[in-house]
């Protein structure tokens, strides 16, 4: 969706107060100028940066809008040069908007019983074709059979369509592959990002070792059927003709680090799973085009593998040994209650578990194979250097002989923790370890260069 869209907008709260205005496409976005402004934080406020993101409403053209995570970035008091007096100056308001809705008026809470997308980069992934492979035959086209994914009270399923044209002389046909979902008790936009259409989009960005968007969203309401025609759909950030680029294939299906078609049915249920309990290892793994030093990336990355540890070891409740010390202390007399507790808490974290420890167990419950492969004989020293470089530049802990500002352990640190997540993350959703998966590491041009 490009260019200018002119019409009115209003607040869901006052749908009498509708304010003439333009939206524009931006690089990350929308900008929504208007000539007037609307009733928000009508209890004051103190700058823009306090003012909290809000929902407006709009019609252009006869067709309906909705303006989600909208953050003010301007609101102006201009004079009217014809203007007699200061009553009759115009007001302006700039906003910022993250995400836009066509054809229908939602609000946070707002349920679908279906959703369908694309996402760049899955075409390349997904060998099923009507067009060539083993289903390329002479007559008609017919396409793959879905691969269908049973949810608790709905299902997902992915499949190749196609888009025809014809003409006096030229007959087309194009194929695209689609996800699609429903379930019983619904989604809110929110929940399917959250819940599907972001695992996904990390799971392929991972097989394609690329960054992944979503586009052609589209969300089906409780109320889909229009008098007389198919069913009504609303359109989440539409591009209207103009998809976002297909990433460059470095790699051919089956992908390395991708479930096989079969493993499908069993691996997507328990990476949606994963991914909901381990929202941080994800984001920090997924392929992204975002800026950040060397330092800032390492430390969202070995958080990021510390987090995904307790996430899937169950952490102690109780320390007998600290208790027990408090205990002594309190036999012995001398401390009051307070130095007590705070001699227990520092046994507690002086005999948990340290971070080397939990980067060694994740790479270490890769199996031996995985483990010899990609660090060939050195995890312990890579969990030990890794620990130190982010206590030194998270804690400030001294380090003498420099190597939290040494740029290739730096890297190497960097690659090989992303690598240890990813891995770490596949394997316990169903993707099979050992020799399997080093069979599958070496078809990875990016797995290859690391253990090299």
């Amino acid at each position: 969706m490009g260019g200018e869209h002119h019409g009115a907008w209003w607040t869901p709260d006052a749908p009498d107060l509708r304010v003439p205005g333009s939206l524009t496409r931006t690089a990350d976005g929308w900008r929504l100028s208007l000539i007037g402004t609307l009733m928000v934080n009508s209890g004051g406020w103190d700058g823009l940066h306090l003012v909290p993101p809000h929902i407006i409403w709009g019609s252009c053209q006869g067709v309906p809008y909705t303006l989600l995570q909208c953050f003010l970035q301007s609101d102006v008091q201009g004079p009217d040069p014809s203007a007699t007096h200061s009553a009759s100056d115009q007001w302006t308001m700039t906003w910022r908007v993250e995400q836009l809705v066509r054809r229908g008026e939602i609000t946070e809470s707002t349920r679908f019983r279906a959703v369908a997308f694309e996402l760049t980069g899955l075409p390349a992934s997904w060998p099923l074709s009507g067009l060539r492979g083993p289903q390329a035959r002479s007559g008609p086209y017919a396409a793959p059979d879905d691969v269908t994914i049973p949810l608790d009270d709905g299902a997902i399923r992915i499949g190749v369509r196609d888009s025809r044209r014809f003409g006096r002389r030229v007959k087309s046909l194009q194929e695209h592959v689609e996800v699609s979902a429903d379930r019983r008790s619904g989604f809110t936009l929110d929940e399917v990002e959250k819940e599907i259409a972001g695992p996904l989009r990390a799971l392929v960005a991972i097989g394609v070792d690329e960054p992944v968007s979503v586009f052609n969203l589209r969300l089906v309401p409780d109320d889909p059927l229009t008098q007389g025609g198919p069913p009504r759909f609303l359109e989440v950030d539409p591009h209207d003709g103009e998809e976002p680029e297909e990433p460059a294939p470095t790699m051919h299906a089956p992908l390395p680090l991708s479930p096989s078609l079969d493993g499908m049915p069993s691996f997507i249920p328990a990476w949606l799973e994963l991914a909901r309990r381990c929202s941080v290892p994800l984001d920090a793994v997924e392929p992204h085009r975002r800026p950040g030093s060397l330092q800032l990336q390492l430390l969202d990355v070995v958080n990021a593998a510390e987090t995904l540890h307790r996430a899937l070891h169950e952490e102690l409740a109780e320390h007998p040994f600290a208790e027990r010390v408090r205990r002594a202390l309190d036999d012995a007399g001398g401390f009051n209650a307070a130095q007590r507790r705070d001699v227990r808490d520092a046994v507690t974290v002086f005999m948990g578990i340290t971070l080397e420890k939990r980067l060694l167990a994740l790479a270490e419950e890769l199996g031996p194979e995985v483990c010899q492969w990609l660090f060939n004989g050195t995890v312990k020293p890579w969990a030990y250097v890794t620990a130190r470089i982010r206590n030194a530049l998270s804690h400030g802990f001294t380090a003498p002989d420099g190597v939290h500002e040494d740029p290739g352990a730096l890297a190497g640190a960097l690659h090989l923790t992303k690598a240890v997540i990813t891995l770490r993350l596949l394997t316990e959703a169903g993707l099979p370890s050992g020799a399997v998966l080093t069979a599958q590491l070496d078809r990875h041009p990016g797995m290859r260069s690391l253990a090299k």
